[in-house]
């Protein structure tokens, strides 16, 4: 039986300064935490509110072997994280989600990315596309909030990431064994980028765009032609384009 305090400590992961001094974090929703407890990040506890069991058959034998609590409405309320909750919810260790250095052969590098949704969605395309290696720049949002792990749909438990401290120092040191390759308005079309070899994929904040220091690390910046009037496009669907044609 969880006590109150138990409960309270697994209600502030809500927080980012709970998640990162316990490693620990939230993950809501059938898929989310099916994605979970498939993969090989530990999960420390699972969450059930009252009546769920027999909602989802996989769900219930992936839970069959975990460590399970049974909640009341008003108890699962407190850790619920959306305002419609499915019923379930993992608390899991991200430490085993972060690497000290990447080594695929395509990596993506985020810089300045606040926007949740934005970096959820790049995670989740970048997952489709094959890519799960990623450098996550000092500025960007925290990878394990609530709304960016909502929206990887999963795919965050299938990537490892490297937490920079400075991205520009972080990429400069992968040189010249990676080229790096920065999206920004004013590159080269993004179909006609040089190929081959290690190659490291750089997005921004769409309205600020890479800073001087990314820049000047930089092998090749390229960008999505446009024919309209719109000011630029979305990271996450910019992202998605360039990621789609990364191979010859």
């Amino acid at each position: 039986m969880i006590t109150k305090s138990q409960l309270r400590f697994y209600a502030s992961l809500k927080d980012g300064k709970a998640r990162a001094g316990s490693g620990l974090f939230l993950a809501e929703g059938h898929k989310i935490v099916r994605e979970g407890l498939k993969s090989s990040c530990p999960c420390e506890i699972a969450f059930v509110r009252e009546g769920h069991f027999g909602d989802d058959e996989e769900t219930d034998r992936l839970l069959s072997n975990r460590k399970v609590e049974v909640l009341g409405e008003e108890e699962f309320r407190k850790l619920s994280l959306t305002e419609h909750p499915q019923g379930i919810l993992g608390v899991f260790d991200y430490r085993s989600l972060i690497v000290t250095a990447p080594g695929a052969q395509e990596i993506v590098a985020l810089f300045d990315l606040a926007d949740p949704r934005n970096m959820g969605t790049i995670i989740r395309s970048a997952d489709w596309f094959g890519l799960h290696e990623f450098i996550v720049g000092e500025s960007c949002v925290d990878i394990f909030n609530e709304k960016v792990v909502r929206s990887t749909m999963g795919s965050v438990f299938h990537s490892r990431f490297v937490l920079a401290t400075d991205l520009a120092r972080e990429l400069a040191a992968l040189r010249p064994g990676y080229r790096i390759v920065t999206a920004d308005l004013g590159g080269v079309d993004y179909r006609d980028r040089k190929r081959g070899g290690k190659t490291a994929l750089v997005f921004s904040n769409e309205a600020r765009g890479p800073s001087e220091a990314i820049l000047a690390v930089t092998d090749e910046v390229i960008t999505i032609p446009g024919g309209g009037q719109a000011e630029s496009l979305n990271v996450s669907c910019a992202a998605a384009i360039i990621m789609a044609g990364i191979r010859p």
